[in-house]
């Protein structure tokens, strides 16, 4: 079934002949346990923003990336495309950064979000995210993230990072748990980099900052919840992880060969 897509209308998707003013793309690897409230919450959302919206058939869509899943994966996003007009494609090369191109080949948005299949967005999330395009005249952005598991240590982790990307640097505009950016500005300064494991975002939101920094915003009244699973489930993860990203951002090499089996 590779290629296939699925949609129909619903909360994500308007008549046949209206374009949707923003897609939320999603790329998925054997993520059945997360993927549920990842949706759901970005339903929640979507439905927020129409509903806030002056005109509310407004469509958007949601497009998720089943990135050669082996688990349940790919059976559960048909259900979710037949009940609520997701639009599931499946693409068996691997990568969060080939996913998310892939995905973004898919969207017919002017305005693209990109989430990761373990964040949980806000329920306000896509109607700032559109206000800051719309209104403020925003090309690019990012939210703060918060752990969707609790406890000390990840709190002080996302702490750390979310005071790390307010230092006024391109690289430090980082981590695309949650991001978006217009199309057009993807088209611009994008795709995301497949030749690496870290820093794949790098291209769109320190390429935009580097340029034009008035037109990228870092929304700390935005939060995201993302899992620390990556840390929590290895010995020393916290410190590893961060290890690991010290020696991305130092070294190329960094970027590419990142022993990271937990993603």
């Amino acid at each position: 079934m590779a290629g296939h897509e699925r949609q129909s209308r619903s909360v994500c998707a308007g008549s046949d002949q209206s374009t949707p003013e923003v897609s939320l793309i999603i790329p998925a690897r054997n993520e059945e346990r997360c993927l549920v409230g990842t949706l759901n919450a970005a339903l929640r959302a979507i439905e927020n923003y129409r509903q806030r919206s002056a005109v509310h058939d407004r469509p958007a869509e949601i497009i998720v990336v089943d990135n050669h899943s082996t688990d349940g994966t790919w059976k559960m996003l048909q259900d979710y495309a037949g009940r609520f007009g997701i639009r599931a494609v499946q693409f068996a090369p691997l990568g969060a950064a080939r996913a998310r191109n892939y995905g973004r080949k898919h969207a017919r948005g002017s305005v693209l979000v990109f989430i990761d299949a373990d964040t949980q967005i806000p329920a306000e999330a896509v109607t700032r995210i559109m206000d800051h395009c719309q209104e403020g005249n925003k090309q690019a952005g990012i939210s703060r993230l918060a752990s969707l598991e609790g406890g000390w240590r990840a709190w002080c982790w996302w702490h750390f990072w979310g005071q790390v990307r307010r230092f006024p640097l391109p690289r430090a505009k980082a981590m695309p748990a949650l991001m978006f950016c217009t199309a057009s500005a993807f088209d611009e300064f994008g795709p995301f980099d497949e030749a690496v494991a870290i820093g794949e975002e790098w291209p769109i939101l320190a390429g935009l900052y580097r340029v034009r920094p008035q037109q990228f915003i870092y929304d700390r009244e935005l939060v995201a919840q993302t899992s620390s699973r990556r840390m929590e489930c290895q010995p020393f993860g916290y410190v590893r992880t961060f290890l690991k990203y010290v020696w991305a951002i130092l070294h190329h090499a960094g970027r590419i060969h990142l022993p990271d089996h937990i993603r």
